[in-house]
């Protein structure tokens, strides 16, 4: 019994090490571009090193999905914004978040653009949660997305393609249901990328009546899902702590 015993350690050891090569494997040829639970970062402040225009924009626990804290758009004059710069050499960039948005009004908009500046609306995603719906601005008209229920948290993932000024929009109640959810696919940038790959996410105000939330941000270069963790038999240890963001500190 016991060489047993010995031989079952050793087949799940074994195992959690493999699994745990692959993951490691997948995260290296994905790169990590920003990851934040904005857990690291001061209640009443906006995130280090990210760039605001306008003073709308806060780390809060007020309304929060994981942990304690998250990350409030709350308003502000038209052309404000709060954004974290992307380092990448590849043409298509993958954004997740959760979203909460608040009911009854025009919320925020979500722009993953290509140009230096970070006020630029053209040359990219150009996305905006009004009432019950998400919308998109193709740079002649607004063109919806689908319907959106507020006042509850959704998992969001938009995959945003530089070289065909195109992106796909996902979404659900979790992340396991978005990502296996039938996209929104092809959706247009607002206007042609003014270059070939994303520069910044911005979480942008025009028209804004109603605040909006954003927890667990991952950004990640390439179209293909992150693997965020491995659990199998006995539970292996959740790999997310261990990827390493690069271009962005934690």
């Amino acid at each position: 019994m016991t060489h047993l015993k010995d031989a079952k350690t050793y087949l799940t050891l074994t195992t959690a090490i493999l699994l745990s090569v692959v993951f490691m494997n997948n995260a290296a040829a994905q790169k990590v571009l920003v990851q934040t639970g904005f857990e690291e970062f001061t209640t009443g402040k906006i995130p280090e090193d990210w760039e605001a225009q306008g003073d709308g924009f806060e780390v809060t626990d007020d309304t929060v999905k994981t942990d304690k804290k998250s990350l409030a758009i709350l308003g502000g004059a038209d052309g404000d914004g709060l954004g974290v710069p992307i380092e990448t050499e590849h043409p298509i960039t993958s954004v997740e978040f959760w979203v909460y948005i608040e009911g009854g009004g025009r919320s925020l908009n979500v722009k993953i653009g290509s140009a230096d500046n970070i006020g630029e609306n053209n040359g990219g995603t150009y996305i905006n949660w009004d009432a019950n719906i998400v919308r998109l601005y193709d740079g002649a008209a607004w063109q919806p997305i689908g319907d959106f229920e507020t006042d509850v948290w959704k998992y969001i993932r938009i995959v945003a393609d530089f070289d065909k000024s195109e992106f796909d929009f996902y979404a659900g109640d979790s992340r396991d249901k978005a990502l296996n959810a039938k996209p929104e696919k092809g959706l247009a940038f607002r206007n042609a990328a003014l270059g070939p790959v994303a520069k910044w996410l911005v979480f942008y105000v025009w028209g804004m009546t109603a605040a909006g939330y954003v927890d667990e941000l991952l950004v990640y270069e390439g179209d293909e899902p992150l693997e965020l963790a491995v659990e199998a038999g006995s539970k292996l240890t959740t790999m997310w702590g261990n990827i390493k963001t690069e271009g962005q500190p934690r």
